[in-house]
């Protein structure tokens, strides 16, 4: 049995949704195949699913005898049943769920958080999901953020706004072939905006307060060329007022003199670290920069175990701006999707390349000193601790 076609033959009403988004010739073409499978039914033409209550519910349109000309066998009980593909679930994340039911914990998202979140989902298992909607209360905004998706095709926006006493509540619900709702649920925890989850996001960044920086302040000049002017970063994850809905910078920076510019990407375009632009002759880093070295400090990557790949199994991972591949073991309990966080010593502060052949500053690499030294993983979905694993070619350098 055609499902869709069996839904469409006994229906009592046909909507056909989205008629923005296509023209009259494509509305003329799929109406007509519709009244070929249901002559009765009336269609309706709408766009957002904004459909009059009224006109779906009690309107008392089964007619027995129709549908038995549709389906003469619709009465035998020797009829075979139909069959359904039982990999296909749904999963909802719903903070407002009873709380026996509830999954989730409740709070405001992080915007950059979730929205990764949603395009890792996309991105790796599009083909298994055949719809995803929500409402999400992002924090620093007043305005819900609605999307949806089919498969691997996303849409989703700030639209309207929070009512006085509705509850900040974001809902998600996900269709497809299996889903980890386990998985799901977890991760959305680790997007809500916690202490805990931010501080997380927060040690990914490549500086930290009191670092000195240079900083992009205008684009491109085709006489001057770019300007950067020297600063120190006084605060991470910045939020100002003025800032779009959900934004928020890596980087408040004060420039050398005395105003301050806020960052609002962690790039080597944007932000690299003190006397480090302009690098580009190919001399080793050390070189002009001395006075930020500082061998074997720690600096903290975040990298995620891709699909295919689990626990006990390990990956390549090329974090700090392409600058330092990893092979990471993927510790017990964690697999595809998981969120690791990789600390590794780093040759230089402030975004130095090391060696000539590393292209492109703006993130700290490690020296040969690296080699053989042990990487520090954190799962983000699990609070419980960290664990140590061994870094099997730390501190290979890419070559330009």
């Amino acid at each position: 049995v055609n499902e869709a076609v069996a839904q469409a033959a006994f229906a009592d009403r046909l909507l056909l949704n989205k008629t923005d988004l296509v023209t009259e010739a494509d509305l003329a073409r799929i109406e007509a195949r519709l009244r070929g499978i249901n002559a009765f039914a009336p269609i309706r033409r709408c766009s957002r699913g904004d459909v009059s209550v009224d006109s779906v519910l009690n309107i008392h349109g089964f007619d027995l005898q129709r549908a038995l000309q549709t389906n003469p066998q619709l009465l035998n009980p020797e009829n075979a049943p139909t069959q359904h593909d039982k990999t296909v679930t749904s999963v909802s994340l719903d903070q407002g769920a009873p709380r026996h039911m509830r999954t989730v914990q409740k709070g405001d998202l992080d915007f950059e958080l979730a929205t990764d979140f949603l395009e890792y989902i996309a991105e790796s298992q599009g083909e298994d999901i055949y719809r995803m909607k929500g409402v999400l209360a992002v924090a620093h905004s007043q305005q819900k953020y609605i999307y949806h998706a089919v498969h691997m095709t996303f849409s989703g926006g700030f639209e309207e706004a929070w009512q006085p006493g509705e509850p900040r509540e974001s809902k998600m619900v996900f269709i497809g072939k299996g889903l980890d709702e386990q998985f799901l649920a977890s991760t959305f925890n680790n997007c809500l905006a916690t202490p805990e989850n931010l501080t997380r996001k927060a040690s990914t960044l490549r500086f930290k307060p009191g670092d000195a920086v240079e900083c992009r302040t205008t684009g491109f000049d085709a006489e001057e060329g770019e300007r950067w002017a020297a600063g120190t970063v006084v605060e991470v994850l910045h939020r100002a007022d003025d800032m779009a809905p959900g934004e928020v910078a890596p980087y408040r920076v004060r420039l050398e003199d005395g105003s301050e510019l806020t960052v609002l990407t962690d790039e080597g375009s944007e932000i690299v670290g003190a006397n480090s632009h302009g690098d580009e002759d190919g001399e080793e880093a050390g070189e002009g920069c001395e006075a930020q070295a500082a061998p074997q400090q720690q600096q903290q990557f975040r990298v995620q175990v891709p699909d295919g790949v689990h626990a006990g199994q390990a990956f390549p991972a090329t974090v700090g701006g392409g600058h330092l591949i990893f092979q990471i073991t993927v510790p017990p309990g964690h697999g595809p999707g998981s969120w690791l966080t990789v600390t590794a010593p780093v040759e230089a502060t402030g975004g130095a390349r090391a060696g000539g052949g590393a292209e492109g500053s703006g993130a700290a690499a490690a020296g040969n000193s690296a080699e053989g030294t042990h990487a520090r993983t954190t799962h983000q979905a699990a609070s419980e601790g960290e664990a140590d694993h061994e870094a099997d070619e730390a501190s290979k350098r890419h070559k330009a």
